[in-house]
């Protein structure tokens, strides 16, 4: 379609765009903070990559924002990071960060592409796909040669094709339970990866943040995360499949401010989000009813614990919102012309 990039913003594509920018706002303060403080040079070489794709991504979408008169988001930016701060985390830790953060962005970036109407803001979403391939590709390798990667448990499995026979298949909230299949399997490691990179990651936050309330919000989070943990692992230890576990120390002893304090709510609320999406996933796959149930019970905890960190950010002024529908009828009301 002739001038297709003169189309006005879609609705979801702002909405996607908006999300992104933030998304690449936060990431970007980490990863810098990331590389400053690396020292082993394969790790930092992928945090690098990382935070490129992040700022590169973030001027395309403010040039199309722009373009289109909408407001670019404020974000998150210099004041916010420290790079003098001693290492808060370890080369390891990073390096899960990354891995963690790709499989964020891809799942962003796909829904942004296939709701993108324009072909600038495809473009954006299209080269995030393959960015976070890439990433993921770069990320992946060096984790394997050095031994860091953790990999989902290897289990047996029958030698021939199985079709359910009975309703009792799904079971119930209690009593006997036939074998986890192995796509339930491939999700309660997805959580438990998540939550061992969140909870690190809390711990971290709980050391340096300058308000109080904010710094017991993490340390809540932190036991949320270990919590979690326990209920996943258990999963796994009923079944005899070995639980992944990370090979070192992720958090250091350092209690200097790395972050901002809004950048670390804004980082978790994020993180939060993404929890709560992934619970969603694992529920619908799960095809039995006790680890549906264990699900719902953790979701409403990650739902709860979210809503009381936006409640925080608001009363600090630190929480930025999407762009919002203008309401007609309000404008009606007020008597405006």
């Amino acid at each position: 379609m002739k001038n297709a990039d003169k189309l006005p913003l879609t609705s979801a594509e702002i909405g996607n765009l908006w999300i992104t920018y933030m998304g690449d706002a936060v990431s970007g303060c980490v990863k810098k903070y990331f590389v400053a403080k690396a020292e082993d040079n394969e790790i930092r070489a992928v945090v690098q990559q990382a935070q490129t794709i992040s700022e590169k991504r973030m001027a395309d979408i403010a040039a199309i924002l722009t373009s289109c008169n909408q407001p670019v988001p404020v974000g998150f930016g210099e004041k916010d990071v420290n790079l003098a701060a001693p290492r808060l985390y370890s080369d390891t830790f990073a390096l899960y960060h990354a891995l963690s953060r790709t499989r964020w962005a891809s799942v962003v970036m796909s829904n942004g592409l296939f709701l993108a109407a324009r072909p600038d803001v495809r473009k954006v979403f299209y080269d995030g796909v393959g960015d976070s391939i890439k990433l993921n590709e770069h990320a992946t390798n060096v984790a394997l040669s050095k031994g860091l990667y953790i990999r989902s448990p290897i289990v047996d499995t029958p030698p021939e094709p199985h079709f359910v026979e009975k309703p009792s298949y799904i079971g119930s909230i209690i009593g006997e339970h036939r074998p986890l299949h192995v796509i339930s399997v491939g999700s309660i490691f997805l959580s438990l990866i998540e939550n061992i990179v969140g909870k690190a990651l809390v711990i971290g936050f709980s050391q340096t943040a300058h308000d109080q309330e904010v710094r017991k919000f993490f340390l809540r989070g932190a036991d949320i995360g270990a919590k979690h943990i326990k209920v996943l692992s258990n999963l796994l230890n009923d079944e005899s499949i070995p639980i992944p576990s990370s090979p070192d120390s992720l958090v250091t002893g350092s209690t200097i401010p790395a972050f901002s304090d809004k950048m670390m709510m804004g980082h978790i609320l994020t993180i939060n989000s993404v929890g709560i999406a992934d619970i969603g996933l694992a529920i619908g796959q799960s095809t039995r009813a006790d680890i549906a149930a264990d699900y719902l019970r953790l979701m409403a905890e990650v739902i709860q614990y979210g809503e009381d960190g936006i409640n925080i950010s608001i009363k600090n002024g630190w929480m930025e919102a999407p762009p919002q529908v203008v309401s007609h009828r309000e404008l009606a009301l007020s008597g405006k012309s």
